[in-house]
């Protein structure tokens, strides 16, 4: 009998393998018998069967089964005892039963997550311990593979003290074993789904219990990953969040962030300036300087927007100590932002420039840019220039440019305004061209980086393309200010790229050089990063005839869930 029983088994696991070739599923006769026999067994019976030393001999899913049918009913502590009591046995001596326990813990790992914490963390602590003692090569093989599912099943319910266990024990297998510990640590794939981690404590405006304490066992990462964020946050209240967590992980975290940017390449070092501007200022100070004489246009670029939208106190008097070292295209931006800063110290420099002492590769639109940082500072000794510039005549014409008179003027409304109110009326400016000024400083903006000038809708889209492109492309522009405005085009324009740009609305072309910034599947923003003040006084004149203001020009205005105003080719 027993060898016609052996046989049947031996036809039944050949049809069954046929059917797998096939990809047919198909339950195992043994499975199936195993099943039946168990759904046969009275409630009593069962309960003593999962709850004995020998439950490893039941099949996963009738574990499962039997802890859906407890948290259906609501007893949840029943259910519990169950999965503790399965998991206690891979103590077990003999290596068949651990590798038989470790199938079904990776096959309940849902069922352990959904419970509390101390279950689920034990759980994942009893297999670690076991990984660590294991010496049979194919059982250790099985239990790490449980281990990580526990591990996974951790990151996708944020169980953060359970992914904390989970590097606490790969740590110690480490110390022991190391070979084990190398193969399983990539695996765990915790510091991949850090900024995934970082990302939902942002959203939910706090940081969740246990994410601190679990950024804390790799702390270098996690100091990364924050900083990472931190230079892409918007708004001061996500940015105290995430100060908050940076803070909590300690003196080695800003160790690593230092080391970040004395040695790391561009990308990586700048990711982390906006950060250490709030935590370590000295050091920035001491070893910033040298390392931009290291890096092209497009990291100093870089630097200057993390500084500004650091929230630093002192992040203008950063990007006035980088000032000389930064490329000529930048430097205008930098101007913006010392402005936009309140930086006094830099008044004496400002003055300089307005008065047209530039630079080496500078162009008269850095010294409009320091006239307009003179009137946001109410710099007080700068009227003499100012005016000079303003009043300036030679016979029959001005003697500089309009634009230049017009930014000077502005700025004099802002530090004389009792001169503007006797000169202005006779200065041949327009009213309507005065308008449209630089944004003042707002102090308590709930923005980390302010505008510069008040956005605007255009009441038609201008066209425009690109020149300097192996592949040009055109483009429609819905809003424009003095300082940049949004493309709309079918065609990639990457973050990054200068491009040269033609613009016009029914009128003579308007010319300037741009950076994209952000950009989406239709939409890119730009920054004019220079322009002729001939071509500047245009789009001026342009931005008065078809400009009106929108709603969100205030920053007051400008909130987490506010997006920017676009149209898209299907919306026009």
């Amino acid at each position: 009998m027993g060898a016609e029983i052996e046989s049947l088994r031996k036809i039944l696991s050949g049809h069954e393998e046929k059917l797998a070739r096939a990809g047919i599923s198909v339950k195992g006769h043994t499975e199936v018998l195993a099943q039946q026999f168990w759904n046969e067994l009275p409630a009593e019976k069962r309960n003593e069967a999962l709850l004995s030393p020998n439950a490893w001999c039941i099949p996963a899913s009738s574990v499962r089964q039997s802890v859906e049918a407890l948290q259906k009913s609501g007893d949840a502590a029943a259910a519990a005892k169950i999965l503790e009591n399965y998991v206690n046995c891979i103590r077990n001596p003999n290596a068949e039963t651990r590798r038989a326990v470790a199938h079904g813990v990776a096959e309940l790992a849902p069922f352990y997550g959904s419970f509390e914490d101390k279950l689920f963390v034990s759980t994942i602590r009893e297999l670690g311990l076991t990984l660590n003692e294991e010496s049979d090569s194919e059982s250790r093989s099985v239990i790490s593979a449980a281990f990580v599912r526990l591990a996974q099943e951790a990151g996708q319910r944020r169980s953060y003290t359970g992914m904390q266990r989970a590097i606490e024990m790969v740590d110690y297998i480490e110390s022991e074993r190391p070979a084990v510990a190398k193969n399983l640590r990539p695996r765990l794939a915790v510091e991949s789904r850090l900024a995934e981690f970082v990302d939902d404590a942002v959203k939910a405006d706090k940081l969740p219990v246990g994410l601190v304490a679990f950024l804390r066992r790799i702390p270098g990462p996690a100091a990364e990953t924050l900083a990472q964020r931190f230079s892409r946050t918007g708004f001061r209240q996500d940015a105290d969040l995430l100060l908050e967590a940076m803070s909590a992980l300690g003196p080695d975290a800003v160790t690593h962030l230092r080391q970040t940017l004395l040695n790391a390449p561009a990308q990586q070092a700048v990711d982390v300036i906006a950060m250490l501007s709030r935590l370590d200022l000295a050091a920035l100070e001491a070893h910033l300087p040298g390392r931009m004489t290291e890096w092209k246009r497009s990291s100093h670029d870089r630097v200057v927007r993390q500084l500004a939208a650091s929230g630093a106190p002192e992040r203008g008097h950063l990007i006035l100590g980088i000032f000389d070292s930064l490329d000529p295209l930048v430097q205008p931006l930098a101007l913006d932002e010392i402005g936009l800063a309140g930086e006094q110290d830099a008044n004496h420099r400002l003055i300089r420039i307005a008065e047209g002492d530039l630079p080496p590769g500078a162009t008269a639109f850095l010294q409009l840019k320091a006239i307009e940082a003179l009137g946001r500072l109410r710099t007080s000794g700068s009227e003499k220039v100012l005016r000079r510039i303003v009043e300036g005549k030679q016979v029959w014409r001005w003697t500089f440019p309009s634009e230049l008179r017009i930014v000077a003027a502005q700025a004099l409304e802002k530090i004389d305004p009792d001169w503007a109110k006797h000169f202005l009326p006779k200065s041949g400016l327009s009213v309507a061209e005065l308008a449209i000024q630089p944004l003042d400083i707002e102090t308590n903006s709930t923005v980390m980086r302010q505008r510069r000038y008040a956005r605007l809708h255009l009441e038609r889209p201008m066209s425009g393309e690109t020149m300097n492109l192996k592949e040009n492309c055109e483009i429609e522009i819905p809003e424009m200010n003095l300082g940049g405005g949004v493309a709309v085009s079918d065609q990639a324009l990457h973050p990054g790229t200068i491009v040269s740009l033609r613009m016009s609305a029914d009128s003579k072309p308007v010319r300037a050089q741009a950076i994209v910034r952000d950009a989406n599947m239709h939409a890119r923003a730009f920054e004019v990063i220079d322009i002729d003040l001939e071509e500047r006084a245009r789009l001026r004149k342009l931005l008065v005839q078809i400009g009106s203001v929108l709603k969100a020009a205030s920053s007051d205005n400008r909130g987490r869930n506010r997006g920017r105003t676009i149209l898209t080719p299907s919306s026009q």
